[in-house]
């Protein structure tokens, strides 16, 4: 004792060993010689020194607080050192000993949270919880926890959660005006994008802005008007629902309006869409389309769809060989939308067909230059362009003057009106009432004037819409069907050329006087006679010797 009054502490260690020698049950050694330790910073020889003596009394309470402050006090060094795992065994030990000690499991959780063992730190967290769950400094843990892990949306209900604990809680007032500041600046990065018809970049942004603060519902507003752009009306739909739900269906409310009006919307877009157009409804869809366009001729989305609507016309014309009419329609879908290369590349192929290569050959360059990366323009540019690579038809003077072309051209030409469904006329009452009402400006409409009693409501308009969701998951399955299964316009099969059209006079001998064939006038001049025309081939579909 007068040595450690001297802080002499190697000669106090030696002299309680001697005394530790002579009696070795004494307790008051082993606290007083881990003492001496303490000041040599010699912690796990104190820690074991302190066990001992618990160990020969069990009943000393202050040795057993002392042993738990030095499994701490040993795990904050080693923490400070980066030993995170021998550490995180120091505040474990330490924790079990005295539990109610949050300290001491934040200091788990510290360690968890350095070696980057997500699972188990946030599971410690949780656990503590369900014991001590009105401490808002937990959930404000836990929130920076789910911060660390990018996990912005939990992040926020912890936040939430502790201000509804402790309203004036100075962290947790500092993270949520971080969190709505975040998600505030990807929303006007959103919209941003969006005036610049990036919709997709739009998109991600704006979804980082509902997970940073999922409580306002003009964000949802916001993902599913660029959803239903993107014709992505699943996810429209949803995010619309979740606005309104987060408006708590509050009809006063501005957003909840604009929620309700994009649902219907949506809904609409959904139906001429998918139960039109995609299941090969053409007609319904196109007259949908125009009366779209009478609402807002300016729409120039309303026009790409009926261009749209026109290529698929053309494809299937084409496929069943009329090729005549399909060109027809590939026209009317470049007089809608003249800045898509694959109506360019369908009407070359039709015209190519009708023996038109001149024009075949200009509608190719042009799909060229507009889609360059499209596989159907090698299979036909071989036909119209022999012996030349892609690079050669694009450098040439040809592909100039189709660029020129391109460079004047301007938007798309005005558009005509759909002609009215035969089966319209009837149901609108005959030709007179589809004459009175084109006498009106308004064209053949379908008018249930006179031909089905009065109709009434069988269900809310809820209802309705509830019955459409539940049916557009089925036909977009079948929409996706039957996109695959398509027939595209590329021919795999052997091409071989076609012959000759009929001439009123035979090409080669097919009268006979007797044994002898009568030679027709052309082979008597020295022509080639018709069997032989193969060897023109080279010259192209339709190129005859003259």
């Amino acid at each position: 004792m007068q040595l450690q009054s001297e802080e002499k502490w190697l000669e106090v260690i030696t002299c309680l060993n001697k005394a530790i020698n002579l009696k070795a049950d004494e307790p008051v050694f082993y606290r007083q010689r881990g003492e001496a330790y303490i000041q040599l910073c010699d912690f796990q020889s104190a820690i074991l020194n302190y066990k001992k003596a618990c160990m020969l009394s069990s009943g000393d309470a202050a040795a057993y607080q002392r042993l738990t402050f030095l499994f701490y006090f040993h795990g904050q060094c080693l923490f400070d050192q980066r030993l995170y795992p021998e550490a995180l065994e120091a505040f474990s030990r330490a924790a079990e000993m005295n539990p109610n000690n949050i300290g001491y499991h934040i200091r788990s959780i510290s360690c968890l949270a350095a070696l980057q063992r997500h699972g188990e730190c946030l599971a410690l967290v949780n656990k503590r919880l369900e014991v001590d769950h009105d401490n808002p400094d937990l959930y404000v843990m836990r929130a920076r926890l789910h911060e660390m892990f990018r996990n912005t949306t939990l992040c926020y209900y912890d936040v939430k959660d502790a201000l509804a604990l402790q309203p004036d809680h100075p962290e947790a007032r500092q993270m949520m005006s971080s969190l709505e500041q975040k998600a505030a600046e990807n929303r006007l990065q959103a919209m941003q994008l969006n005036i610049a018809g990036k919709h997709r970049e739009a998109l991600q942004k704006i979804s980082i802005a509902i997970e940073t603060n999922p409580s306002v519902a003009e964000y949802h507003v916001l993902r599913g008007a660029l959803h239903r752009k993107l014709n992505d009306f699943n996810a429209a739909i949803d995010d619309f629902l979740l606005a309104l739900d987060k408006c708590d269906h509050d009809e006063e409310n501005p957003t909840y309006a604009n929620a309700q009006r994009q649902l219907l919307l949506t809904y609409n877009d959904f139906a001429v869409e998918y139960c039109f157009f995609k299941q090969g409804e053409l007609n319904f869809a196109m007259q949908d389309y125009h009366q779209a366009l009478e609402l807002d001729g300016s729409d120039a989305a309303v026009a790409a769809r009926i261009s749209v609507i026109h290529n698929e016309f053309g494809v299937n014309l084409y496929q069943d060989k009329n090729y005549v009419d399909a060109e027809a329609k590939f026209t009317l879908a470049l007089q809608c939308n003249p800045h898509v290369g694959q109506y360019y590349i369908s009407r070359s192929r039709a015209r190519y067909m009708l023996e038109n290569l001149a024009g075949a050959r200009q509608d190719l360059l042009l799909g060229l230059l507009l889609d360059p990366t499209n596989e159907d323009v090698l299979s036909i540019l071989a036909r119209l362009f022999p012996g030349k690579s892609v690079a050669d038809v694009i450098n040439s003077p040809a592909a100039a003057a189709a660029q020129s072309m391109l460079m004047n051209m301007g938007p798309a030409a005005a558009l005509t009106k759909a002609p009215p469904l035969p089966f319209m006329l009837h149901m609108a009452g005959g030709g007179d009432g589809a004459k009175q009402n084109e006498e009106e400006g308004g064209g053949a409409v379908w008018r249930p004037a006179g031909c089905f009693p009065s109709f009434t409501l069988c269900m809310e308009e809820k209802q309705f819409n509830v019955a459409l969701v539940h049916e557009k998951k089925k036909v977009e399955l079948e929409v996706k069907e039957a996109l695959q299964n398509r027939r595209p316009l590329r021919h795999h099969g052997t091409r071989i050329q076609p012959l000759p059209p009929a001439s009123g006079q035979p090409r080669y001998g097919s009268q006979l006087k007797g044994r002898v064939p009568v030679m027709s006038p052309a082979v008597k001049r020295g022509r080639k006679p018709g069997g032989y025309n193969w060897r023109t081939f080279s010259l192209g579909i339709g190129l005859q010797d003259s």
